[in-house]
């Protein structure tokens, strides 16, 4: 099997990410590891990946925090092996960067309105109740969400937001109150007018196994991650790479893409 070339993008646009805001040059960050800036270049530009004794400097270094080292030093571990499986929190870690550099961004969600979509109301009146998980953990996730939310708004290269969600996801809002799913409708129809978004919605059956995924392609862009797709189930995550995969999500995806119904279309029926 090919090595992952996720494995070698994720860890070089992280350093890439901290070096920059910490105004440091590749020699500084070679440094570190003992490394030349000709190694920390590899590293950025995707060509190779820092082993785990490289990645635990730095961490330590660039001011990465414990979960953020721990899933860098987990990738560096497993960097021979595609279609990396992790748990969701740590693969969602990945998703993050690729809306920060992708552009080209494909979600379907079956149950929830997707996470770069929602508000504050619908993540704790909705979803926190659905996980049955703490506070604590509510309030990490939402700051995620939001940090992911505001990071893809604020892009000045536009990247291209297709969301497609199913109308039963829609229909879950009557457990919301009237003032919290009338925010949730107006935060989609905002994000739908954008030109660069555009939202969906699946009405009626989908096909059988056609669970929420989603699909990032670099879209030209000069650090943008390869293709994956990303799914989950309740306790694990997977970023696939296989090329034959990813082409058989993007058939699903355009499959359902052509049975949907305009947001604005749909609500007004």
């Amino acid at each position: 099997m090919s090595s992952s070339k996720l494995a070698k993008w994720l860890p070089g646009r992280e350093v890439r990410v901290r070096r920059l805001q910490r105004k440091l040059s590749q020699a500084a960050v070679g440094k570190f590891v003992k490394r030349t800036d000709q190694t920390v270049s590899k590293w950025e530009h995707g060509l190779k990946c820092p082993d785990v004794g490289q990645m635990w400097a730095l961490a330590a270094n660039l001011g990465m925090d414990d979960e953020l080292r721990d899933y860098m030093i987990q990738i560096a571990e497993n960097e021979h092996e595609q279609n990396f499986q992790a748990d969701r929190r740590f693969n969602a870690l990945c998703l993050s960067m690729a809306e920060r550099t992708n552009r080209v961004i494909l979600k379907w969600e079956t149950n929830y309105i997707p996470g770069i979509a929602q508000t504050w109301a619908y993540h704790f009146h909705f979803v926190l109740p659905a996980a049955d998980g703490t506070l604590e953990q509510a309030n990490r996730g939402w700051t995620f969400k939001d940090e992911r939310q505001t990071t893809l708004l604020c892009r000045a290269d536009c990247p291209q937001v297709r969301l497609l969600i199913s109308s039963y996801a829609l229909d879950n809002l009557r457990y919301l109150s009237a003032a919290d799913r009338d925010e949730q409708l107006a935060r989609l129809h905002e994000l739908d007018a954008l030109p660069n978004w555009e939202i969906r919605i699946v009405d009626g059956p989908y096909p059988e196994g056609a669970n929420s995924f989603d699909i990032y392609k670099p879209g030209g862009a000069e650090f943008g991650s390869p293709p994956f797709v990303y799914a989950e189930v309740w306790d694990a995550s997977w970023c696939i790479e296989e090329p034959d995969r990813i082409a058989r999500y993007d058939e699903l995806w355009q499959f359902l893409w052509r049975k949907s119904i305009p947001l604005r279309e749909f609500l007004n029926d």
